[in-house]
């Protein structure tokens, strides 16, 4: 009756006493802290060896984050940038097959409004065909796109990636055309050649005209280069036999990647009958890859703080061997075994926090300087560019990522230390005491 009647008094701070208590409780953890930082410096070239192994490798795991973080940002940014913006529009089932009869109906009225939405940057109305290309030394198919080179500038940057040429700027009788570095290999053209594009119109019928390659771009994807091919609007609505002011898709530029699910509402409200897509459902692999992304980081880095893991074990358990005749005095003069416990853990958590703080600064440091100094991969660039990645890469290092890492060592730490710990609590002090 007395126990319960104190620990209600101790709970609710009724009792002067519970003051002392309190303070006893934390001289006691301050004097096993101390124990605990002594006991770590008692070997300094193992505790050295070990700290520096967590640090190096929290170092490989941060910047290792970092670059693959980044890595994906790149591709992002080339895939809305380049080849999808942020969010498109066409008309029902045009998706499936390209179906040219399939249009968007007052797509400039319809352009012209979206550019009023709050949080759209730019937008610009296309019109779209599958061709057959013949040239002077083969031919190959493609994606033609009819585009308004001025509205089109503001939605995507194909014209600031030209490495020869003009953007659609005539300088002849025939057309201009814009193509890939990749098209333009395999079919060995340059500027001022000629090709012969062949597509069904509107009708049904087999249409055939000519163009003048005016300019060739390079992005950081090959099979993009490879595929695309830009005309002007009115060049390919006449091929095409459509109506004017139609479009086959409207893409979208918004103020930022993270605001296309936001501005789809909207967009849709205003594009009534038609479909409307983000980047994301566009393109399913690029949302796998951002969304398995974190996934992938959480292993990598667990794959390395399991590494860590067994090292502080070991090194934990080797301390507790080393001083079981210490271990064993300290339960004999009537040291509990609860705190025994804390102590061994308390080292573990220095090691680890100390080798930790060391890691995680050294390697923000070193992606830091790569968020502004490129990493060249140049040597790899045909295998990275076949796949949609840039050559140049910078680092990302999201804040949170440094969070959940901090927590992460702490716990390693804590885990680490508890069959060191349990070894410890198993000895008897009348043999521990004995043991030379």
């Amino acid at each position: 009756m007395h126990e319960c009647v104190m620990e209600k008094l101790e709970k609710r701070n009724l009792e002067p006493g519970t003051l002392n208590f309190k303070l006893e409780t934390l001289n006691c953890f301050a004097m096993i802290l101390s124990v605990a930082w002594r006991n770590v410096w008692r070997n300094k070239t193992r505790s050295i060896i070990m700290i520096t192994s967590i640090a190096l490798g929290l170092v490989v795991g941060v910047f290792y984050m970092a670059f693959m973080q980044g890595m994906v940002d790149a591709r992002i940014e080339s895939a809305t940038k380049s080849e999808l913006a942020h969010l498109q529009i066409h008309a029902p089932h045009f998706l499936d097959n390209n179906e040219t009869s399939l249009v968007i109906n007052d797509a400039k009225q319809l352009t012209e409004e979206i550019q009023k939405t709050g949080g759209v940057k730019a937008a610009s109305y296309r019109l779209v065909a599958e061709p057959f290309v013949m040239a002077a030394h083969g031919t190959g198919g493609g994606r033609l796109v009819g585009i308004i080179p001025q509205m089109e500038k503001n939605v995507t940057d194909i014209a600031e990636h030209l490495i020869e040429g003009t953007y659609l700027e005539k300088s002849g009788r025939m057309p201009p055309v814009l193509i890939g570095e990749k098209l333009a290999k395999n079919l060995n053209l340059k500027i001022g050649s000629k090709i012969n594009i062949q597509l069904v119109d509107l009708n049904g019928d087999l249409s055939s005209k000519g163009f003048r390659v005016c300019g060739i771009y390079k992005t950081s994807n090959t099979g993009f280069d490879e595929i695309y091919l830009f005309v002007h609007y009115d060049e390919l609505q006449a091929q095409l036999g459509t109506s004017p002011e139609v479009a086959h898709e409207i893409a979208i530029l918004a103020d930022g990647g993270d605001q296309a699910e936001l501005l789809k509402p909207a967009i849709e409200k205003l594009a009534t009958g038609q479909e409307v897509k983000t980047w994301k459902e566009l393109s399913p692999e690029m949302s796998l890859l951002t969304d398995s992304m974190d996934q992938y980081m959480y292993v990598f880095i667990l794959i390395i703080l399991l590494g860590l893991c067994f090292g502080i074990i070991n090194t934990m358990l080797m301390a507790v061997l080393e001083r079981t005749k210490e271990i064993g005095m300290l339960m004999a003069i009537g040291m509990n075994k609860r705190r025994i416990f804390s102590m061994i853990i308390l080292e573990s958590v220095i090691l680890t926090i100390t080798g930790g703080i060391f890691g995680i600064g050294l390697g923000t440091l070193v992606t830091k300087f790569f968020e502004t100094t490129p990493i060249n991969l140049s040597m790899f660039s045909e295998g990275l560019e076949s796949f949609g990645y840039a050559a140049v890469v910078y680092t990302s290092l999201e804040p949170r990522m440094l969070v959940v890492i901090s927590i992460l060592v702490v716990i390693t730490g804590l885990l680490s230390a508890i069959y060191p710990a349990r070894k410890a609590l198993k000895l008897n002090p009348a043999e521990a005491t004995r043991t030379d």
